[in-house]
């Protein structure tokens, strides 16, 4: 009997340590992304790339968990706030460090609060209502509101183009409208060299100081464990296959959907969906130009025919998209809508060609911008292009580069439409490209009455009954065409271990490598 409890006991010995041991240090993690980010600075920019790149650098007040429901990060706790909803007092974490060395404080948040409020579209939204926000001491910060909001939390909380406290001299250094070009955070992985074309190196922060919460959704306990993240620009898509297949990469993303079944197939390889990922549009510019027309854009809309669009866009599987005409991205979020006769996927080419003689147009040239490193965006481009055509539209489809892109949407004289995926929005105020701040520049009276309605309201049933009413003003004042909802395809070696697959986005703390 003694034996057999020695035995026993020795199996447990022998067991802890590879429990222990499971999650190894060391490492470098080599991702394949689409190309260049056109900045790391997360206030600069909605690209998808940036907000990837610098979620690993940079921290905000308070994150999202697996729930997307805001949940602290920087800040020690949820907010006080008044009786009358119009203050908000965040009391932050100490001893909370920089990648340079220097402890966080009150000073930095609202420099960088500031920065983001006057740069970032999400800033701009929250800072429309936002009377001041100043330090009351080293630890705590104050916000106060012009009049109350629903969004405070969430709007601080959203991962792209994000709250992301910097310190006060970066701030000071670099105006809103400037890319900073210090990437200096509190994040787990700090920038180490960014060379351009060939890859941007960042290091685990060594006093980087995690919760104690369990990691939930962005936030959370986040531990990291590789040495190094090195993001390679590998922009042609099937390249990116190929090095995931031949272990040249350890992590691509955002890869070509006619791969799923291959990727399957291949030994040492995981392929992974992401869902939600992408809700597909055509965004019109109308500040000026053809565009600004809204017969024309009804045209367009009017035009397409969404099912060979989407089918083609994901590979022929039809576990990659889906058709759909609520704003709100899955169906089981709290804001999906189903509103019945919207002119959504009518493939009316009658229609099409008489809102184009409504219009007065003579089949000038529309400038429509897209890009090959989103193979999906080129795939809806083309086949936009065709059907478009076929109603009697001239399209100049112009292909660019990614960063190219996002400069050129920035600028009304050079284009009338451009092509782009929307990720996940957790309110509906945070619909970009329903507001006067991000390319396109939508800024319709009707929903801009709307939208404002839903900041100062806090009931959700009131709230929904506006959302849905802003659904059928958008589907007639068309500021973009809606096209389906893409799932992304992702793959990494069966070495990478600990990685969240339910994210929409990728993360690379609490992964380690077991090779």
């Amino acid at each position: 009997m003694q034996r057999l409890i020695a035995l026993a006991l020795l199996a447990v010995v022998l067991a802890v340590p590879a429990v222990a041991d499971a999650q190894k240090k060391g490492g470098v993690v080599k991702i394949g992304n689409l190309g260049e980010p056109p900045t790391l600075d997360a206030h600069w920019t909605t690209a998808t790339i940036t907000e990837v790149l610098t979620n690993h650098i940079y921290e905000q007040l308070y994150s999202l968990d697996a729930k997307s429901q805001p949940i602290p990060m920087l800040a020690e706790s949820m907010p006080t706030i008044s009786k009358d909803g119009l203050t908000y007092t965040f009391k932050l974490r100490q001893g909370i460090k920089f990648h340079n060395g220097k402890e966080m404080t009150s000073a930095d948040v609202v420099a960088s609060l500031n920065r983001w409020g006057a740069q970032s579209t999400y800033g701009k939204g929250l800072y429309a209502r936002v009377a001041e926000v100043r330090a009351l001491d080293k630890y705590t910060v104050e916000m106060k509101l012009k009049e109350k909001t629903a969004t405070v939390l969430i709007s601080l909380a959203i991962p792209n183009n994000s709250a992301a406290i910097y310190p006060k001299e970066v701030v000071d250094k670099f105006k809103p409208a400037e890319k900073a070009t210090e990437w200096i955070g509190t994040g787990p992985f700090k920038v180490v060299e960014w060379k351009p074309d060939r890859h941007i190196k960042m290091a685990r922060f060594d006093d980087y100081k995690p919760r104690s919460e369990p990691a939930s959704g962005y936030g959370g306990k986040k531990v990291v464990y590789v040495d190094e993240l090195l993001w390679i620009p590998v922009p042609d898509a099937a390249t990116r296959v190929a090095q995931i297949e031949t272990g040249e990469l350890d992590f691509a993303d955002d890869l070509d959907l006619n791969a799923y079944d291959r990727l399957k197939k291949t030994a040492g390889v995981q392929a992974l969906v992401a869902k939600p990922y992408y809700w597909l549009v055509a965004v019109f510019n109308k500040k000026e130009g053809l565009m600004t027309n809204p017969k024309l854009r009804q045209a367009w809309q009017a035009a397409l025919d969404m099912e060979p669009i989407m089918k083609t866009v994901a590979g022929g599987h039809g576990e990659l998209y889906r058709l759909d005409s609520s704003l709100a991205f899955a169906e089981n979020a709290p804001w999906h809508t189903k509103i019945k006769g919207l002119p959504w996927n009518e493939r009316n080419r009658d229609k099409a060609k008489r809102l184009l003689r409504e219009a007065g147009y003579k089949g000038e040239p529309i400038r429509f911008v897209t890009t090959q490193e989103y193979k999906w965006m080129y795939d809806f481009a083309l086949l936009s292009k065709q059907q478009l055509e076929d109603a009697g539209f001239t399209i100049d489809l112009q292909v660019v580069d990614w960063a190219t892109l996002v400069k050129r949407r920035n600028n009304p004289k050079e284009y009338d439409a451009f092509t782009t995926g929307m990720g996940n929005f957790y309110d509906p105020t945070h619909h970009i490209y329903l507001t006067p701040n991000w390319p396109g520049w939508t800024d319709d009276p009707d929903l801009n009455r709307v939208l404002a309605e839903l900041q100062g309201e806090s009931d959700y049933k009131k709230r929904f009954a506006l959302w849905e009413q802003a659904t059928r003003i958008f589907y007639d004042k068309v500021p973009v065409a809606r096209y389906g909802d893409l799932f992304g395809l992702r793959a990494m070696r069966k070495h990478v271990k600990g990685f969240d697959t339910t994210l929409m986005r990728p993360r690379f703390h609490n992964v380690w490598l077991e090779k």
